[in-house]
């Protein structure tokens, strides 16, 4: 009964300690407007950060925004020779985790 609980309590801890950090960057491709839907999450919230991000996908999605990388050719090419296409960025250095 003991070296169930150690268990139960050892599985426990590893679950909190889960981390979870997802952002999308999206684009319109006639206005070339820019959002990004992104959120960070530890331990239980891991499944909410995730949640949030989808949430957030379908929401501009229905307004006609695009994921950067789901961009069709003609899309970008587009954006591109109008000076809107969206840069890349630098990856954000990871705080705590």
């Amino acid at each position: 009964m003991a070296r169930s609980f150690y268990f139960f309590i050892l599985f426990s801890l590893i679950g909190f300690a889960g981390c979870a950090s997802q952002s999308v960057m999206l684009v319109h491709p006639r206005s070339g407007a820019t959002v990004r839907c992104g959120a960070a999450g530890a331990g239980i919230m891991v499944a909410a950060a995730d949640g949030i991000v989808e949430e957030c996908l379908r929401s501009y999605g229905g307004k006609g925004y695009v994921p950067v990388e789901k961009l069709t050719p003609e899309q970008r090419t587009d954006l591109e020779r109008r000076g809107l296409l969206p840069k890349p960025e630098e990856p954000r250095p990871r705080m705590g985790y």
